[in-house]
């Protein structure tokens, strides 16, 4: 009875362990810079769509959904808080959706809406946080033998913003 208990502890945690291993299947490499007085952190979410929305008093918001034919970039930075100061949060995100079968796009301005592209900004800055549609800008997405190389310039003319430029490989 023991050995049959321990069998089926062995047999469920390596089997969870294949589930994880088989959702690793892309490594994001930065190219661009991050803001010396923070962090960034990029991932790409297969499978997943922006669905943008707004709420009663017309704030912009979004959710992922489940998708075959696209994945979403999500880049954030983080202003590193020194010691216990209140209220001195800061984050920045960029989230946007291409399409997995894309070799080869290259977008500007209005037509970074097909990408759902938002800007997020957040810290206690009253009327100023949230996340912005974003149609300023250029992005480019080029598929070569070894991987795929994104690189976005955006800005945002209704909040302040940090991060203006962000670039990556997808291998």
């Amino acid at each position: 009875m023991r050995n049959l208990a321990l069998l089926f502890v062995l047999f469920s945690v390596l089997s969870c362990n294949c589930k994880k291993a088989a959702l690793q299947t892309a490594t994001l490499s930065a190219a661009s810079e991050c803001p010396k007085d923070g962090t960034c952190n990029i991932q790409l979410l297969k499978n997943k769509t922006i669905a943008v929305k707004k709420d009663e008093f017309g704030s912009v918001f979004y959710t992922l959904e489940e998708s075959t034919s696209k994945s979403v970039v999500q880049y954030t930075y983080k202003r590193t808080v020194k010691g216990d100061i209140q209220d001195a949060n800061y984050r920045e995100e960029i989230i946007f959706e291409i399409d997995n079968k894309t070799e080869n796009l290259n977008l500007s301005d209005v037509a970074l809406a097909d990408t759902q592209l938002l800007f997020g900004r957040f810290c206690f800055c009253r009327g100023q946080t949230g996340y912005y549609a974003i149609n300023q800008g250029k992005l480019s997405v080029n598929k070569n033998s070894n991987d795929t190389v994104v690189d976005l310039n955006f800005k945002t003319d209704q909040v302040p913003q940090i991060i203006h430029h962000i670039a990556f490989s997808i291998k």
